[in-house]
């Protein structure tokens, strides 16, 4: 808007100078009639009309026309009325002009806000080249990690085995007989039999009778061999058997090589947990980058969409103007004055002032959506994915390979912001940013004038 008043009020400076004579000529002929000229009063109106602002511009274009009207009804053009009529015109001309740049501008200030959302680049998708070369066989790699869970199988079995023939040979079914009781190997002993029950046979008698002893030494002679027998099996269970085990010198180097090999998996793993980071991170620059841009044209739109009645209805003054000046200098100023009166002005004269709006077209460049899925570690289908599925393939036990807890575990739920969808998740792809997009704005906000619709680019 400066701008505009800035080059009207320069041309204006113009005109002003080569109307000087006319000018001066017309107020001396108005002091000397002690009265002043109407003409030359009109001429003074016109003038400061452009340095006013929009509104009261076509307010005052208005009442211009209507007091053009009233003077050509006064009387018959003379010479002070044919160089106003020249003067008016020419303000007119640059005020057409001014109205054009305005429209320019509005329009160019409109398409720059359109092109600063189109440059907002979106993260690519990863190259599954980066993803083979990088993470899966870089220096941390899969098979870094499957190797060593390999060479972690023998330092484990030699450990379990340690600890499975010491439980076997302190613990054994056989030493724990009830005829062997106490046996220290035997962890839960239970009461071993008495030979009390037969005390009470030979009590209160003088001597025992032949059969009663008989019975007796049959009794304990089956009972020795059950014992000998009990004993004999305890100590068949336990051949091969120590007296004691260092076990826990075993489970020390694997639990050194298991450090070594939880460290590779942890690397392995930490390269999926950066990638996810990183991309999370492009996302939010790029939705930061359109939600902004996009926000400033939608304003900017909307701006433009109120100012653009105001804009059409000065240059359906403008044409008024010009054509009841026309008519003031034709032939047949009577009639050619009427048709100016009675001519109606409609939206295809000017046309030329339609702005287009980036938002309402088809090819709009739409707010994208991270489509790539980010595998998780430390879930159980990541875990499927890398490690269970190709254990028999490297040696390992598959229930060896996932600790209870890595650094890496939940690395990717628990980045801030969750634009792209997870592996594990199956309901990731309906999670989206809830930042404001061009399907969810409102166009209510939009005041459109009635004769006007967005024009598509």
């Amino acid at each position: 808007m400066q701008l505009r008043l800035a080059v009207v009020s320069a041309l204006l400076l113009t005109i002003q100078g080569v109307d000087a004579v006319s000018s001066q000529r017309v107020a001396s002929a108005g002091s000397k009639s002690g009265t002043g000229n109407p003409w030359f009063s009109l001429l003074t109106k016109s003038w400061a009309l452009a340095g006013e602002s929009e509104p009261d511009q076509t307010k005052g274009l208005d009442d211009l026309a209507k007091n053009i009207v009233e003077l050509a009804k006064s009387g018959a053009p003379d010479e002070t009325m044919v160089n106003a009529v020249e003067s008016i015109r020419a303000i007119v001309h640059d005020m057409k002009a001014a109205v054009n740049d305005s429209h320019a501008l509005a329009q160019q200030q409109i398409n720059q806000k359109a092109k600063a959302v189109a440059s907002c680049q979106v993260p690519p998708h990863t190259d599954s080249d980066y993803l083979d070369r990088a993470i899966i066989h870089g220096e941390n790699s899969i098979e870094n990690v499957m190797t060593c869970r390999a060479e972690e199988v023998p330092p484990y079995d030699a450990w379990k085995a340690c600890e499975a023939e010491k439980a076997r040979c302190s613990n054994t079914t056989e030493c724990c007989a009830a005829l062997v009781q106490p046996n220290k190997y035997c962890l839960n002993p239970g009461t071993a039999p008495s030979p009390l029950p037969f005390e009470a046979t030979c009590e209160g008698t003088s001597r025992c009778k032949d059969e009663d002893v008989t019975t007796k030494l049959a009794f304990f002679k089956e009972k020795l061999a059950e014992l000998d027998a009990a004993e004999k099996a305890c100590e068949d269970s336990r051949k091969g058997c120590k007296e004691s085990y260092d076990c826990e010198s075993l489970k020390t180097i694997w639990e050194t090589q298991r450090t070594w090999c939880n460290r590779n998996h942890t690397n392995f793993e930490q390269g999926y947990c950066d990638l996810a980071t990183s991309l999370e991170a492009k996302w939010d620059s790029y939705y930061h980058c359109y939600d902004t841009n996009f926000n400033a044209l939608y304003e900017e739109e909307y701006t433009q969409m109120a100012q653009l009645p105001g804009r059409e209805q000065e240059w359906r003054a403008l044409l008024r103007i010009d054509s009841l000046l026309g008519a003031l200098t034709s032939s047949d100023a009577t009639k050619a004055l009427q048709a100016c009166i009675d001519k109606k002005y409609t939206h295809e004269d000017w046309a030329h002032l339609e702005l287009m709006y980036p938002t309402y077209d088809a090819s709009f460049t739409p707010r994208a959506h991270c489509t790539e899925e980010l595998q998780e570690p430390g879930t159980s289908i990541f875990s499927q994915t890398w490690y269970s599925s190709k254990s028999r393939d490297y040696g390992a036990h598959a229930f060896l390979l996932i600790p209870k807890s890595l650094s890496t575990y939940g690395c990717v739920s628990g980045i801030s912001s969750h634009y792209c969808p997870r592996v594990s998740d199956a309901t990731a792809l309906l999670t989206v940013s809830k930042k404001v997009s061009p399907g969810h704005r409102s166009k209510a906000k939009h005041v459109q004038h009635p004769a006007t619709r967005p024009t598509r680019l």
